[in-house]
């Protein structure tokens, strides 16, 4: 097997704990362990025997993250080791020789370099940005065929931050049902929504064959926890299980605790308010940094996430952008190329307001080196 290098992840790896200001981050600032929990909690984490328990994850947790899919039950929820390992069993269950996968662009590339490392011929379809990075669902059409095993997409999408219109899953979800194909619908932005925008609606009940991903790492804010799920229906959650016997086995007691704690119904929505509103001070930071720079950059509002995808009018690639970022003004961004998608810079708004205009600053002076050279 070959794989491809994964360049988001890998320049993240490198880098993010060697520059001064770290902006390649779309989570959200997380709370420490002593604020998520009270006391009657504490005693029960240090009463905690440390053996492997329940691979799968433990019947509370499975319930708790069930209850923010209408009509799922613990049976369809598997828990993996972040949205990561979510993803990598259902491309391993889905795809192989002679099978095509349908990959949504600009997008995480996680899935379409499994696809081609599993010997899938991945078929892109984009978000139309004249139309604010809505599906081009023709496209879409035009790359599924009998052949095609999956659907790939991440609502809200993951650089853009837009929702994928309810019309547009439904449409999905026909596609797919015309070729027997599934669709995987990462949903880890899922609750971040800004502007008073509603939640983004999930995947799950519109489609038999959907399988959706998430974790806690994005909008609920503790990426550190590294406990992601599968929603599916029950074969083929037992067909991911099965896989994941062949990866992590499982994930950590602690771990499972703490996410359960965080994924109650009512403490979930009290998190998730709290990274909506951090969200949307800063992105709009992001507006009005834009606004000034004369129509040097531009960009469409997110209605959801811990991103801003930006795009920028100077004669270099993104990634040539990212590098001089990097060691010019140890600020460290994601390359529009990482994403499939060039001319852009993805920055993320989660972290606190006086590093992220810090940043900014920075990429200013980067951007006038660069237009004063060219």
């Amino acid at each position: 097997m070959d794989i491809d290098t994964f360049l988001l992840e890998r320049n993240q790896s490198l880098y993010e704990n060697e520059v001064e200001i770290n902006l390649t981050e779309s989570g959200v600032e997380p709370l420490s362990a002593g604020e998520l929990l009270d006391g009657e909690d504490i005693d029960r984490l240090l009463a905690l025997r440390l053996g492997y328990g329940h691979t799968e994850g433990t019947p509370e947790l499975r319930a708790a993250i069930a209850t923010w899919y209408p009509g799922a039950s613990a049976d369809n929820v598997l828990v993996t080791t972040g949205t990561a390992e979510a993803n990598f069993v259902a491309s391993w269950a889905l795809t192989g020789p002679g099978t095509s996968i349908a990959f949504m662009v600009p997008n995480f590339m996680q899935i379409h370099g499994l696809g081609r490392a599993f010997g899938a011929d991945v078929r892109t379809f984009p978000l139309i940005r004249s139309n604010r990075w809505h599906v081009d669902l023709d496209a879409l059409r035009s790359v599924v065929d009998e052949t095609t095993r999956l659907i790939a997409i991440v609502n809200p999408n993951n650089p853009t931050g837009t929702i994928i219109r309810d019309d547009d899953l439904d449409a999905i979800a026909e596609i797919a049902d015309s070729v027997g194909a599934w669709v995987l619908s990462d949903e880890i932005y899922r609750g971040s929504e800004l502007d008073g925008h509603a939640e983004t609606p999930t995947f799950w009940g519109r489609y038999d064959k959907a399988i959706v991903t998430a974790s806690t790492s994005k909008s609920l804010a503790h990426a550190g926890l590294r406990i992601g799920w599968a929603v599916a229906a029950e074969p083929m959650i037992g067909e991911l299980m099965r896989r994941q016997d062949y990866s992590t086995i499982g994930t950590g007691p602690i771990n499972q605790f703490l996410a359960a704690r965080l994924l109650e119904p009512d403490r979930r929505g009290k998190i998730l308010g709290r990274s909506r509103s951090i969200l949307q001070a800063n992105i709009d930071v992001i507006d009005r940094w834009v606004g000034r720079s004369g129509g040097l950059l531009s960009y469409d509002r997110p209605e959801a996430g811990g991103m801003a995808f930006v795009a920028y009018d100077l004669p270099v690639g993104s990634e040539e952008l990212a590098r001089r970022a990097r060691e010019d003004e140890s600020v460290l961004v994601v390359a529009g190329a990482w994403f499939g998608l060039e001319g852009h810079i993805r920055i993320g708004t989660g972290g606190e307001r006086e590093t992220l205009e810090d940043g900014l600053q920075r990429l200013d002076r980067v951007f006038a080196r660069i237009a004063a050279a060219s």
